[in-house]
């Protein structure tokens, strides 16, 4: 097994976490973001009828024919390649430890929405773990410390 499936074996829950945190966060912003482009549009914002283009917001949002499932879709699929992408790193960066990947041990705890896992292969060993945040206004983020 490749250090970069047992890395997915034991983060399945971090994504699994990751993936809710981000699609609720998705339809409460993607709500704020057509009240937001609705004002705007109504020119409430001072900024008179000349004034109808909207300043890097998606179509979904925009368009009064968007749909809150694309806008949701969209930020889940790059939740997914951010998970992908953030996995690949972790593991070359274990692996520039030098860990003996036949000989592996792994554990991993959850520590609210955070994981840590330790890795040993009886010689070395190496911590990793999470720091994940968000909020109402701030998408679901993380990244991953070693220690």
């Amino acid at each position: 097994m490749t250090l970069q499936n047992i890395l997915k074996s034991e983060t399945a829950g971090l994504k699994t976490q990751y993936i809710d945190m981000t699609a609720k966060w998705a339809a409460a912003e993607y709500k704020r973001l057509r009240h937001w482009a609705n004002d705007y549009q109504a020119g409430k914002f001072g900024f008179g009828e000349a004034s109808k283009t909207y300043y890097r917001l998606e179509y979904d949002i925009t368009n009064p024919n968007g749909k809150l499932e694309n806008y949701v879709g969209k930020r889940i699929k790059e939740a997914n390649t951010h998970y992908e992408q953030s996995i690949e790193k972790l593991a070359y960066r274990i692996s520039q430890k030098g860990l003996n990947v036949s000989n592996l041990k792994v554990k991993t705890s959850h520590i609210g929405v955070n994981i840590e896992t330790t890795l040993t292969d009886g010689e070395k060993t190496v911590k990793a773990f999470t720091i994940i945040a968000g909020g109402p206004i701030q998408r679901p983020h993380y990244r991953y410390l070693i220690k």
